[in-house]
């Protein structure tokens, strides 16, 4: 037998897991110019950003980053290491394209991860613009709310998302989605992304956001964050100020731009603003 028929036999009886590592994450990258890397929400497609890739295609290479477990794509690893495997892949993607530095843009849980690439990995996020993202995700409940406190909380919820049967998650989403996303033609699509997605992998990321403080690590962050923030009748402006002014004291220099008539979703509720805003925080 050749060396390379050996090796071919040897590679037919591996698991494909022992190349996962090795194998660069399947990403769309488009577009050209300075590096941006655009990562989405809880659930979320990276079809989310598709009202601006076209728009920062003709000035940035996009970075299109789909997460292992969401609206589709197969989960991977323990659910309860999701974002951290998250944040390992955006740098093993941009190892794999040959990327020194890229800008930043991430939604809710993607706004998160999005601090702690800043913090742990300086040399390669040049800057940051956070979606409607807060660095400890419990403040929106109570602002003395700690890990420790949370902690009991979002066990019982990430095992009752795991408990219920198919219809009930969906009815769940549903009913959640109506606070999320003010225009209504959007909703179906951000419900199939959750239907679409690996329960474990969603459970799993859940429980990190309510456990996890990143405000005693902002300090450590050390290049631009530009944070975007929705207010509606709902959450007026002074109460979201209230919110996310404190939540993001400790890191200096902060830029804090309130987009009102929006729920969480800004990107569908107020497209125009969401562009303007979003292009004014990757400025140099």
């Amino acid at each position: 037998m050749t060396r390379a028929m050996f090796a071919a036999l040897a590679a037919l009886c591996l698991p494909a897991a022992a190349f996962a590592e090795d194998a660069c994450p399947p990403f769309e990258v488009t577009g050209s110019g300075p590096d941006l890397v655009l990562v989405p929400g809880l659930g979320s497609s990276p079809a989310v950003w598709d009202g601006v890739k076209d728009s920062l295609a003709k000035d940035y290479r996009v970075h299109l980053v789909h997460v292992a477990g969401f609206a589709g794509r197969a989960p991977e690893g323990d659910p309860a290491t999701l974002v951290a495997r998250t944040e390992a892949e955006v740098i093993r993607h941009l190892d794999c394209q040959k990327v020194t530095r890229a800008a930043y843009v991430g939604h809710s849980l993607g706004g998160f991860l999005g601090l702690m690439l800043a913090a742990d990995h300086p040399d390669r996020i040049s800057r940051v613009v956070v979606v409607d993202s807060l660095p400890f995700y419990p403040l929106i409940f109570d602002a003395r709310l700690t890990p420790e406190r949370t902690a009991g909380q979002a066990g019982v919820i990430r095992d009752s998302m795991l408990a219920m049967d198919e219809p009930s998650f969906a009815a769940n989403q549903r009913m959640g989605v109506q606070s999320l996303v003010r225009e209504t033609r959007f909703h179906e699509q951000v419900v199939g992304w959750s239907l679409a997605s690996d329960r474990a992998s969603f459970a799993g990321a859940f429980h990190t956001l309510m456990t996890t403080d990143l405000r005693p690590r902002l300090g450590e962050i050390t290049v631009p964050v530009n944070v975007l923030a929705a207010a509606n009748a709902y959450a007026p402006r002074d109460r979201v100020e209230a919110l996310f002014a404190p939540a993001y004291a400790g890191l200096p220099g902060v830029t804090l731009t309130y987009i009102e008539d929006s729920f969480h979703f800004i990107m569908f509720d107020q497209p125009a603003a969401f562009e303007a805003a979003l292009r004014e925080g990757l400025a140099d």
